[in-house]
């Protein structure tokens, strides 16, 4: 029997299932393709979050270049473990020095005992104290019983010095003192009846008192000089061992 448009019922019948059928499979297709999104998706976060897992092994990598850069970076050394042995028994003290110093007294004939037992050196034989004369030397280190640090101290009045500097410093568990000037109108006869160090002359003293005595360690370099201030402030710093 066919209705009012000339279809029958059977047919009516299968065009209805056949429509069912088309919904059907493109609510699948639907479905499939979100589903195929969904599992892009997750490869794409798996991507992005695998390089940084694939990262920190190469965080560890430059963690061993780093130590071994380390490891390659030479050690440093003892610039004063082929230095000199000096031992004042008297002054009560012992340092090592530079193995190119001149070290010992001018005309030691001339010498008392207690300068005897000091110490002096310079960079030539024609800077070392000479005993007879003021003439100290470059370098001159000695020790007096009772606390003598503050005759010492550099000033800017009698023998004056200028740009003065101090600065606490501590050798072989002892705390004394480095002051540092240039020497500056010091050679004026009539102001000081016995003349000083020439003008421009540098000068670094190190002061310590320990076990009831004074120690002075006096450097100075005049115009022209050799400077040997840094071999002088190792041997004070890194040797310098004071005894009872």
């Amino acid at each position: 029997m066919r209705n009012r448009k000339g279809l029958s019922s059977v047919e009516a019948l299968l065009i209805l299932v056949i429509i069912l059928n088309v919904g059907s499979v493109g609510c699948s297709r639907r479905e499939a393709g979100k589903s195929l999104g969904a599992a892009s998706e997750a490869s794409q976060i798996e991507a992005k979050q695998t390089p940084q897992r694939k990262g920190q092994p190469e965080k560890t990598d430059e963690t061993a270049e780093q130590t071994s850069q380390q490891k390659d970076q030479p050690e440093k050394t003892d610039e004063t473990a082929d230095w000199i042995t000096y031992v004042g028994s008297a002054s009560r003290f012992s340092l090592r020095y530079p193995k190119y110093w001149a070290v010992g007294h001018a005309n030691p004939q001339n010498c008392t005992d207690a300068e005897r037992s000091d110490f002096t050196a310079g960079a030539n034989v024609d800077l070392v104290a000479d005993c007879g004369t003021e003439y100290v030397g470059q370098i001159y280190i000695y020790s007096n019983e009772g606390n003598e640090l503050s005759s010492h101290k550099l000033t800017t009045d009698l023998y004056p010095y200028q740009n003065i500097t101090s600065k606490k410093v501590t050798v072989d568990n002892i705390e004394g003192a480095r002051e540092a000037g240039t020497a500056m109108g010091q050679m004026d006869d009539e102001k000081f009846g016995m003349p000083g160090l020439p003008d421009g002359t540098k000068v670094v003293i190190y002061l310590f008192y320990a076990h009831g005595r004074t120690y002075v360690a006096w450097y100075g370099q005049q115009i022209g000089e050799p400077d040997i201030l840094r071999d002088f402030d190792l041997m004070i710093t890194k040797t310098l061992k004071f005894s009872n």
